[in-house]
């Protein structure tokens, strides 16, 4: 799905296609002419950029944003309406068990930590991302701790750029969404199952992030020994076996390793990409948490496989970089410029040089695509706002 931008008229550009219409002379033209240098033609190819004539001077936009709509007798302010390319879908699958009620700090949970920075992230992502979610499980009860998960956002384009995030649309309806009670079991493979026909049917590329605090089990028809009964894994077992039919915690309470990671083994062969997210209080799932980022498609290069957080402040820069992994820095112009080398890319009213390392190129005659460590700075979450302005000469890298 693509997004919008907003748009506005092109004072400049309208005063000079008038001015040409009626044949205006003097000044009133010399203020049309282009003195700047030309930025290589829209073809695509990145090549044959032009270095700035001695003395250019970049105009009214060069580096306090492009001027406002009423700013008579200047150029740059017509601002392109674009749309994201490709716009990635983001789903996010939140462990909801009764173990994220632990305290992550003196005021939250571990719950209210991860649902805080998957918030930030679809604010700070905007119309980059389309996001949903899921939570596991879902209605569970004291009498039912194991009913499986479900979707409680629908997948859905994230906000506009703009200049503040306040009261955003998605984002809030994201944020009341996902604001749950957790309670029950960890019915990670029958979630993940259940959820699979909806994921697969969304168009586009859609990657899964699954967060979560411990090992997947709630599979009655599960049999286990000691060694992979969770209530024994973690030494909260009274018995020899917590997991034997007759046991505290019965078949429920095995460590659901292989449906889990069929599941996940399934998205991934569907082009769904897993990836996992052990915060603190999965320490001792590591072997298994590795198995299901490896299924997934996703995982790191070393091992830990999964992405380990043993510090949930440092959460909101693991899914930033997640998300970093799919976002792209292309837009696409709705209105591209009828010229060539009039054209500028401002990220936060800042102005961004037309440079093939560091700055942005043509990727064809209607694409924009922003390169290196502009892209990374996209990417992160960190720009509030991304103009695509035609009316001055364009800004090349000195």
């Amino acid at each position: 799905m693509k997004t919008a931008v907003k748009q506005r008229a092109g004072v400049r550009g309208m005063l000079c296609r008038l001015g040409a219409a009626l044949a205006l002379g003097g000044a009133a033209m010399s203020a049309c002419k282009d003195d700047g240098p030309k930025q290589p033609p829209r073809s695509g190819s990145g090549q044959g950029a032009q270095e700035p004539e001695d003395g250019f001077d970049p105009g009214p936009g060069g580096s306090s944003g492009p001027p406002p709509v009423d700013a008579g007798g200047l150029c740059g302010n017509q601002i392109h309406q674009v749309e994201i390319s490709e716009a990635p879908n983001l789903y996010f699958v939140l462990d909801a068990s009764g173990s994220m009620l632990s305290p992550a700090s003196s005021r939250a949970t571990r719950y209210d930590r991860v649902r805080e920075a998957a918030v930030d992230l679809v604010r700070n992502l905007g119309p980059l991302i389309n996001v949903g979610a899921a939570v596991f499980p879902l209605d569970a009860t004291a009498e039912a701790p194991c009913r499986p998960g479900g979707e409680v956002f629908p997948v859905t384009p994230g906000d506009p750029f703009a200049a503040s995030q306040e009261g955003a649309t998605t984002t809030s309806k994201f944020r009341s969404a996902t604001r749950i009670e957790p309670l029950g079991g960890t019915p990670t493979a029958a979630t993940l199952a259940a959820l699979a026909p909806k994921l697969v049917e969304l168009p586009g590329k859609t990657i899964v992030v699954l967060a979560t605090d411990g090992g997947p089990n709630c599979n009655s028809s599960a049999t286990c020994s000691a060694e992979d009964c969770i209530a024994n894994i973690e030494q909260q077992c009274p018995e020899e076996n917590c997991c034997a039919p007759s046991g505290l915690s019965g078949p429920g309470g095995c460590l659901d390793r292989d449906d889990t990671v069929a599941a996940i083994a399934r998205l991934a062969t569907s082009g769904i990409e897993v990836y996992v997210v052990g915060i603190p209080g999965s320490e001792f799932y590591g072997d298994v948490l590795d198995q299901m980022a490896l299924a997934g498609g996703a995982a790191q290069f070393v091992s830990p496989f999964y992405f380990k957080v043993e510090d949930l402040d440092t959460l909101g820069n693991v899914l930033s970089r997640i998300a970093s992994i799919v976002v792209s820095c292309e837009f696409d112009l709705v209105d591209p410029p009828p010229e060539d080398g009039q054209t500028n890319v401002y990220l936060d009213e800042e102005v961004v040089p037309y440079d093939l390392e560091n700055g942005w190129r043509w990727r064809s005659p209607a694409v924009v695509e922003l390169l290196g460590d502009v892209c990374q700075k996209l990417k992160s979450g960190r720009v509030g706002q991304v103009q695509i302005v035609s009316g001055c000469p364009t800004e090349v890298a000195r």
